[in-house]
């Protein structure tokens, strides 16, 4: 193929690529690097009424000669990504710290003790920063490395039973088990949550034989609720694309494997999960990338009071602390984390392709 050629095949999808992906992710990384706040003023309103006029005083942000608010921008580095890490405090703290101490005064006293609490209060919060970190770090490495198995073991054998069954049976079994994966995630959440909580279906049905769980009010079985969700809703995927394997699996080599007496256990270890083994590869990547930015079952059956996850900890900063900066950091961070999971598989696609495999 001409390089003229290939370049108009792949000029569309780079195109796509950069303006989905790359500059997105461009402009997420250069405001997790600044600062910005607005210019403020303090102005007094005075306001007339029957019973006369009152005066009070309120801030506003300074606006240019043409109407827009005046920001001051600064550039502050790792500021933010260090105390999304708990590393340190705030950048507006860590930059405080660096302005010119006050002077010497009789009240000096009290200025040092402003300034050790300050200093108290900073580290606290940075430690309370680590902690929110590693603990949503933690879950979101622990559901990647129990859901991405499951989903590839369950879609499998589920497309091999599909795959073996009658044929005026297949398309039901089809529909029912895509499902799951057609379901919106916050309503396949939602449905999650109906049947386990308390009054719930399954409550009912286990305290019939004594058993009484509270599945929304402690730590393990809220987060194992998490997982069940993850594996529910991502099987299906793992499913159509292993389904769609089985239909090119070499149907005389496993012939030839039954004429030499090879056993069905034989035949779909030796012949059908080699065949398969890039599929696996396949599910493996997107399954990661998606567990690792697990976001609608932990807003939705959790509301981060038992766990959180990496992405929960960025929207967490953006709609609580109302800081997109901060929120931005925590966003490059978690996408640091999905290359340090890919790269590995990514490498060794890299190496079998190159060794033509």
């Amino acid at each position: 193929m001409k390089t003229s050629t290939f370049a108009r095949f792949v000029a569309p999808s780079v195109l796509l690529m950069l303006s989905l992906l790359a500059m997105p992710l461009a402009v997420t990384f250069y405001l997790s690097v600044r600062n910005c706040t607005f210019d403020m003023e303090t102005v007094t309103i005075q306001q007339s009424g029957p019973f006369g006029s009152t005066e009070s005083t309120t801030q506003r942000a300074r606006v240019d000669a043409d109407g827009k608010p005046i920001q001051n921008c600064r550039f502050v580095g790792t500021a933010y990504f260090k105390s999304v890490l708990g590393l340190t405090g705030e950048s507006g703290q860590a930059s405080s710290a660096t302005q010119e101490p006050p002077a010497q005064t009789a009240g000096s006293d009290s200025a040092t003790s402003a300034t050790s609490g300050n200093s108290g209060n900073a580290a606290k919060a940075a430690s309370q920063n680590s902690q929110e970190f590693i603990g949503a770090l933690r879950f979101t490495l622990l559901y990647t490395l129990v859901t991405t198995p499951l989903v590839i073991l369950f879609g499998f054998f589920i497309a091999l039973g599909v795959h073996h069954s009658a044929q005026r049976l297949k398309p039901t079994f089809i529909t029912l088990s895509l499902l799951p994966f057609i379901i919106t995630p916050i309503v396949g959440a939602l449905a999650i949550k109906w049947l386990f909580r308390d009054g719930g279906l399954v409550p009912h049905v286990l305290s019939q034989f004594g058993l009484s769980i509270y599945w929304m009010a402690e730590a393990w079985s809220a987060r194992l609720l998490v997982i069940l969700y993850g594996v529910w809703q991502s099987t299906p995927f793992a499913f159509i694309v292993f389904y769609a394997g089985l239909q090119s699996v070499p149907q005389d080599s496993l012939e030839a494997a039954t004429i030499d007496g090879a056993t069905r256990w034989q035949k779909l270890i030796y012949i059908t999960l080699p065949h398969l083994m890039p599929l696996v590869l396949f599910v493996a990547l997107i399954k990661i990338m998606d567990s690792y930015r697990v976001f609608e079952p932990v807003v939705v059956l959790t509301q981060g009071a038992f766990t959180t996850s990496v992405q929960y900890l960025t929207y967490h900063i953006l709609s609580v602390e109302n800081n997109p900066y901060k929120a931005s950091a925590s966003a490059v961070l978690t996408t640091l984390g999905i290359g340090v999971l890919i790269i590995p598989m990514l490498y060794k696609t890299w190496k079998e392709q190159r060794s033509g495999r």
